[in-house]
């Protein structure tokens, strides 16, 4: 992890209608880190990644990628959407293909084998390729979708709750496919996610969101010394103090 800025979010504001769930939101996010994204439902946690990758707009205020723009780059971006998102009328080498065939004009056959080694790294075996999402686990179908992210050799990548539905020993195991990920392919990683254990076992640092702003970032560590409110009660509740003591473990 460095210094430098790979997302810079200032004053973002969000209305739905008389809703407002962002109000004056400011956030760094450091290149090459996991930065782990938490905050009560409906805080807008997904709508601020939904917006970080230009899915939607924001109402006001300004996301840019400093680095990258510096660099002379065009950030590219991966999503791991919630529940995988992947289509379900295709193979799940297929799913992995279709951001290849949409944006490059390699061969099918250089396709085919560079979804088959997205698959790989993403620890999906290679009898399940030729499978359709309705016949393979929900384990497996985050996996997929995770290949899919990084197809095209995304800078960023962002995961929503990529651990929920998921067992424990699942859940660890998929914490650390993505670390492994992030490090060996130095990615940036944007993690929504409601998993204790996931923000203990890989995340650098931790942003929580409440009443439309940040408010608290830094390690666990940083973060517990001035909790206060809902922070404190999420961090130091009774699945807070155990994934605390299951990271000492480790």
């Amino acid at each position: 992890m460095s210094d430098e800025i790979a997302i810079c979010v200032r004053g973002l504001v969000t209305r739905f209608g008389e809703q407002t769930v962002h109000n004056g939101l400011d956030l760094d996010v450091r290149r090459g880190e996991i930065l782990g994204v938490v905050g009560p439902s409906g805080t807008g946690k997904s709508v601020l990644l939904r917006e970080i990758v230009e899915l939607d707009e924001p109402t006001e205020g300004e996301i840019t990628f400093p680095y990258f723009t510096e660099s002379n780059l065009e950030p590219r971006r991966g999503v791991m959407f919630q529940d995988g998102a992947l289509f379900s009328n295709l193979t799940i080498l297929e799913n992995v293909e279709a951001p290849l065939r949409e944006h490059t004009h390699l061969s099918p056959n250089l396709r085919a084998e560079i979804a088959a080694l997205k698959l790989s790294m993403a620890g999906l075996d290679p009898s399940a390729h030729h499978k359709r999402p309705a016949q393979i686990s929900g384990g497996m179908r985050k996996r997929a979708a995770v290949a899919r992210a990084i197809a095209l050799d995304p800078e960023l990548l962002f995961l929503d709750e990529p651990t929920a539905g998921l067992d424990p020993i699942s859940a660890a195991n998929f914490d650390e496919m993505t670390r492994d990920l992030a490090r060996s392919l130095g990615l940036t990683v944007f993690l929504v996610t409601h998993d204790l254990d996931t923000l203990h076992a890989i995340c650098d640092r931790v942003a929580v969101l409440y009443d439309g702003r940040v408010a608290a970032i830094g390690t666990i560590p940083e973060i517990e010394a001035k909790a206060e409110g809902w922070v404190k009660e999420y961090f130091s509740g009774p699945r807070g103090r155990a994934a605390t003591r299951g990271a000492a473990e480790r």
